[in-house]
């Protein structure tokens, strides 16, 4: 399958081609991913995610495209952005207002790129790419940690995943070109006042998180294939809209640990 800004995201592609958002996605819950291949299951768009998706799209040259889709939803009929989403200019000025973020955004615009390891075929659409260094613009809510039940309050980095979306654009990187290139997160706040950091994840880190890929992707590929049932984890968007009751559950009263 010949991949471009057209197909990329399509159905056909995520059946095609693992990338590191589907990866993501199987890895919060397998059921989950699952119906999203399937084109079974949307991800909720929020405000919150247009927002970022607007500035996502304004540095990569696409507003064009974005706006054919979703400026109903952002846009009054005299062409000024709706107050929900006015801020969005705001965080957009902040970014061109800084000399070393916009340095890091020079470059060739959503590069698509695919290879094949761990026997699977991968896709990548790399935000910012100059053949020196690999750049991903990231939009987020504040750079503060996350709590996650199991692991604790971590860092919004590895929270959301963006230490295994580094290392899968790397390995694919490294594949194309035979580099194996820095990969740097230039990263914006949507906050009142909008904060940003360009950051370089090490490549210990990296390294660390291809391996857990490694570790995972031949169960979800075979998930994928439906060689291998998946598993529900009862908590997300997806498993609560699905869930089937069986029996009554009984009320116990747990005591303090």
């Amino acid at each position: 399958m010949d991949l471009n800004n057209t197909n990329y995201h399509s159905t056909e592609a995520n059946r095609a081609f693992w990338s590191s958002s589907l990866f993501k996605a199987f890895d919060k819950c397998e059921a989950s991913g699952l119906a999203q291949v399937r084109g079974e299951y949307q991800r909720e768009e929020t405000d919150a995610l247009l927002i970022g998706s607007y500035v996502d799209a304004y540095f990569s040259n696409e507003l064009d495209d974005f706006m054919k889709i979703n400026g109903d939803k952002m846009f009054k009929k005299n062409g000024e952005l709706l107050a929900k989403f006015a801020h969005a200019n705001e965080i957009i000025d902040r970014v061109e207002a800084d000399p070393l973020m916009m340095e890091f955004l020079k470059g060739d615009k959503q590069t698509i790129m695919t290879a094949e390891f761990f026997d699977v075929a991968w896709k990548v659409k790399l935000d910012v790419f100059d053949g020196k260094r690999i750049v991903d613009l990231k939009c987020v809510k504040d750079f503060e940690e996350v709590f996650e039940k199991g692991f604790g309050y971590r860092s919004w980095i590895e929270a959301w995943g963006y230490d295994i979306q580094g290392a899968i654009y790397q390995k694919v990187v490294e594949l194309n070109t035979g580099e194996k290139l820095p990969f740097y997160l230039a990263a914006v706040t949507k906050e009142k006042v909008p904060d940003i950091k360009v950051i370089q994840i090490p490549q210990h880190i990296l390294d660390a998180a291809l391996n857990m890929v490694e570790a995972k992707i031949e169960r979800f590929d075979l998930i994928k294939s439906g060689d291998v049932e998946p598993r529900r984890c009862e908590k997300c968007d997806y498993c609560k809209r699905t869930k089937i009751l069986t029996a009554p559950e009984v009320y116990e009263i747990k005591e303090a640990e």
